[in-house]
């Protein structure tokens, strides 16, 4: 009986022990974004998802990223688009892709711009979003931003000259502008959806770009990397 009751007892410890620490109560916006930003540390493998759906006038696009991401950094990403759709892995900082059937490693040739794909859809990546939502709406574990107008846009994200000045570009060609994101986090206060939907218009063309990313399988993604990635013969260099 003894037996039974420590094994009970240490289960419950390990199940507790598997779950991150929750240090702050969250009741507004303030304190949701404290809250993401001491969980974000405990991320470590997840798999994410970014589509993005654009249309302008009567002609539409749509684009899907795919990524999973082990404890190693190690990902493995899948790309659809309109002209593409295949995969291709980051595995040991290397860039490696599947070229006339064989698997080579192109991180000397063009890799940092394949690398840069995969931005939208790390964890880490959606902080540089989070740290402008400072005024966005709070509800039920969701922060909502809503602009109306190059003002609201411009005190948003005009947080450098660089910004200010393709904030300004845009506005010349496109003088209307209205964005909205919504961020939602699970019950762990770890992010588990946004949606960023951006309307642009003149006096000819009206742009809708609507963006989604997604995270799931938190800290519990492994990755089975097959041999000949890892083995992928070095190009360009």
């Amino acid at each position: 009986m003894y037996k039974r009751i420590t094994a009970v007892i240490l289960a419950t410890a390990l199940a507790a022990g598997c779950q991150p620490e929750q240090t702050t109560h969250v009741t507004d916006t303030a304190s949701q974004l404290k809250a993401a930003q001491e969980m974000k540390d405990d991320v470590t493998s997840y798999a994410s998802t970014y589509k993005t759906q654009t249309k302008e006038n009567n002609k539409e696009s749509q684009s899907y990223l795919g990524l999973k991401k082990d404890e190693d950094d190690n990902q493995e990403v899948t790309v659809k688009n309109a002209e593409e759709d295949g995969k291709f892995y980051v595995y040991d900082k290397k860039a490696i892709l599947q070229k006339d059937g064989e698997w080579v490693d192109i991180s000397k040739l063009g890799g940092s711009q394949l690398l840069s794909m995969t931005k939208p859809l790390l964890y880490s990546e959606q902080f540089k979003l989070l740290e402008k939502m400072t005024d966005a709406k709070y509800k039920d574990h969701t922060l909502t931003q809503s602009i109306s107008g190059y003002d609201d846009y411009m005190h948003v994200f005009g947080q450098n000259e660089e910004d200010k000045k393709a904030i300004t570009s845009l506005k010349k060609t496109y003088p209307e502008i209205h964005n909205e994101i919504t961020v939602t986090f699970d019950k762990h206060n770890q992010i588990e959806k946004i949606t960023n939907d951006l309307k642009l218009k003149n006096s000819k063309t009206t742009v809708h770009n609507n963006a989604v990313t997604t995270f799931s399988e938190i800290n519990s993604v492994r990755l089975d990397i097959p041999g000949p990635v890892k083995h992928a013969r070095e190009v360009g260099a």
